[in-house]
């Protein structure tokens, strides 16, 4: 019988094959392996679940794989999406717990391809006015921009025409006097939205302004006490941005005290008037009428200047104490709520700027600081990243801050008296203080990753299948973790449930949204429609609640922040194709609830008013703003031709005005006459055909001669 020992010695070893290391099986998230953290091995991980990261788990085939993935990973440029593994035949992404997406892609036919009527960003004329860069309409509940949906498309009046155009049904012209009453009136009372514009004070603060502001020069303890109670239960429980405790405790010391030495600091001056502000916004239009016999208007603007007046005094430009920065995102929340400016969208850069300088974008737990602390500077945080996602849609461009950008963790999800209880809480599975407020930032990091993904998309890195694979995956998961848990019986908690299927119905067409063309009746449009619609229909419904339910009036200011009604086209444009839909019913109510109701016509013959009204008033708008069409160009390499240079200046030459007929240069690209305007002008016209760098060298170069200044008689420099 061998021993141990017999199998290690000399004789046995030479003639015993040699032992292949055995292969271990990778059981950890993309994630955890690329920053080389410890996986919990769940879905979602820890890891993923405290930072709100696309969970993603990778499955190999045989040990190269792994070598592999990773170079194709890196190679795609994504930062915490490897979109291309998908392609990939040694790797695949796998989602547990996700079934196979249902989608447009799925079919045997061909994979849909982002239309090129849609743009992320857009450049405006330089010769635009001012005083219309900010200007919208709105028609209804509908508000209009050059963006619908956080993204443009500068071809929707041409797009809705040829819909119009080619429609089974009867086409409404712009002067056909058949249009119902209802319609033309809602056409005669479009207006400017209008927006609590941050007065110039705030923006460019003046040095010889007062550094002492008086809460009670402003308002009186009885509109102080109401407000404070407003604020605590219209506004506290959609942003939480305090720890009430902690709040309360220097409100009473510093602004109910008998004690002349204790006054407020600058800081909390601003901040409490800020509560003030936020509270007034918050009210019904009889509530202060009844209670202190005023209008809510002349209340909102005297709140308005003086939370501005005090945030001034405390230096909000450049102050980075967390009194400062909770004024400044407490006085946002009203600002943001309903149509945004560039102003209001500048402002939110500046809150952004200044909570990174402030450490907010970074784990507090490192640095010796108290779990009350880090708590209230992770909400504080989240409410920030949420104002620049929600500003980024409505002004664009994208968003300040990116996901490989912070290291801050989530808040916990505890009330606010545990902290009073327990220096170190345990976070509840239940409903708390900080539920909404907490799945909203949820959301709102999904939200962002979506952003991203549509670029991988109209880049053409991507599918539409892997990235709608992914986002409901999450979407599944944040529905499993705070929405099964929710009792409609309890307002706060019914209000929380319709907030997230308005978010989480919003994830699809922010996807599918790219691919969709009005005029285009394919099969595979037609699914894409089929998916917007149905996922509109749910997010505006949901909206439309917590607007009108009674029981929810507490915070219905709040509704128009998550919803300005960009979704009604798609319903109308299947009601005016396919008045029998099955979704008839859903979308006419929608539609009479953005518009108003309308009796004594078709449903076909109304929904073609209102889309020819669209039409001329889209046109018009972007004619006004005078956007300009920048595409998003594919990163996949494809054969094209050189491009025509000669054509490309022979066509740029016959658009100028004759005014600039005299040549300043010849013989560049092949003896073109060259105007001084268009020497001007060259970028722009290189950029359109796509030159690269040995384009440029291969150019035929014109003599120093020819390089002459008519107006001064020498050569220029070149």
């Amino acid at each position: 019988m061998a021993t141990p020992n017999d199998r290690l010695s000399p004789a046995n070893t030479q003639h015993a094959p040699k032992s292949r290391r055995r292969q271990r099986v990778i059981n950890s998230c993309f994630e955890c392996r690329r920053r080389k953290l410890r996986c919990s091995k769940t879905y979602p991980c820890y890891n993923c679940s405290r930072f709100s990261r696309n969970c993603l788990f990778v499955a190999f085939q045989h040990p190269q794989a792994p070598a592999a993935a990773r170079a194709e990973a890196k190679s795609d440029g994504s930062a915490s999406y490897p979109s291309r593994i998908s392609d990939d035949d040694d790797a695949r992404l796998y989602f547990p717990n996700a079934g196979a997406p249902s989608g447009p892609s799925d079919g045997g036919g061909p994979p849909p391809e982002p239309i090129s009527e849609v743009m992320l960003d857009a450049m405006f004329d330089a010769d635009a006015e001012d005083d219309l860069m900010d200007l919208g309409l709105q028609i209804g509940r509908l508000c209009i921009t050059e963006r619908l949906g956080g993204i443009f498309r500068p071809g929707l009046s041409s797009e809705l025409d040829a819909l119009l155009a080619k429609g089974g049904g009867r086409v409404p012209d712009q002067t056909d006097s058949g249009q119902s009453e209802n319609t033309t009136a809602l056409i005669q009372n479009i207006q400017p939205s209008a927006m609590m514009e941050p007065s110039l004070d705030l923006l460019l603060p003046a040095t010889q302004l007062s550094t002492k502001v008086d809460i009670y020069y402003f308002i009186t303890q009885p509109e102080l006490d109401m407000l404070y109670h407003q604020y605590f239960r219209a506004v506290h429980p959609l942003a939480h941005v305090l720890h009430k405790p902690t709040f309360d405790r220097q409100f009473y010391r510093s602004c109910l005290s008998q004690d002349p030495s204790s006054t407020p600091t600058r800081s909390f001056t601003a901040l409490v008037l800020a509560l003030c502000f936020a509270a007034a916004v918050s009210l019904s239009m009889s509530q202060p009428q009844v209670q202190f016999q005023t209008t809510k208007t002349a209340l909102v603007d005297r709140l308005k200047l003086a939370s501005e007046q005090a945030l001034v005094a405390a230096q909000h430009m450049k102050s980075l104490k967390l009194e400062t920065l909770q004024a400044f995102a407490i006085y946002l929340i009203p600002q943001v709520c309903g149509q945004i400016s560039r102003a209001q969208t500048s402002l939110v850069g500046a809150l952004v700027r200044l909570a990174q300088c402030a450490g907010l974008h970074r784990d507090a737990s490192q640095s010796y600081t108290s779990p009350l602390e880090c708590h209230i500077r992770s909400l504080l945080w989240y409410q920030i990243c949420f104002l620049d996602l929600h500003t980024c849609e409505a002004q664009g461009p994208q968003p300040m801050i990116h996901d490989d950008d912070f290291d801050t963790p989530l808040p916990m999800n505890v009330d606010d008296l545990a902290f009073e209880v327990s220096t170190l809480p345990i976070p509840s599975n239940g409903f708390t203080d900080v539920t909404l407020s907490l799945m909203r930032f949820e959301i709102t990091e999904l939200h962002k990753s979506i952003f991203r993904d549509r670029i991988a998309l109209m880049k053409k890195t991507t599918d539409l299948s892997t990235v709608r694979a992914a986002v409901e995956s999450r979407m599944q998961a944040i529905a499993q973790k705070y929405l099964d848990n929710l009792d409609d019986s309890i307002p706060i908690q019914r209000c929380a449930r319709l907030t997230g299927t308005s978010l989480l119905s919003r994830c699809i067409p922010m996807v599918v949204q790219v691919f969709l063309k009005f005029d285009d009746r394919s099969d595979a449009q037609q699914e894409i429609l089929d998916t917007m619609i149905t996922r509109s229909l749910d997010m505006m419904e949901a909206s439309a609640t917590l607007e009108t339910a009674t029981d929810l009036s507490t915070w219905a200011w709040y509704a128009p922040t998550y919803q300005q009604y960009h979704s009604i086209l798609p319903p109308l444009v299947l009601l005016y194709l396919e008045p029998d839909t099955p979704h008839a019913a859903r979308a006419s109510a929608m539609i009479d609830h953005v518009f108003g109701k309308c009796y004594g016509i078709s449903r076909q013959q109304r929904c073609g008013d209102l889309l020819r009204m669209l039409l001329n008033e889209c046109g018009a708008f972007l004619k006004l703003r005078k956007v300009k069409h920048v595409a998003v160009r594919s990163s996949k390499s494809t054969e094209t031709s050189p491009p025509n240079i000669e054509a490309a200046f022979e066509d740029f030459r016959q658009s100028q005005p004759t005014s600039y007929a005299q040549p300043l240069a010849t013989g560049l690209g092949g003896g073109l006459d060259v105007t001084k305007q268009s020497l001007q002008d060259l970028g722009g016209t290189y950029a359109e055909a796509s030159l690269t760098n040995d384009q440029w060298w291969s150019l035929p170069m014109p003599d120093e001669a020819d390089f002459i200044d008519p107006l001064f008689n020498f050569p220029a420099p070149t």
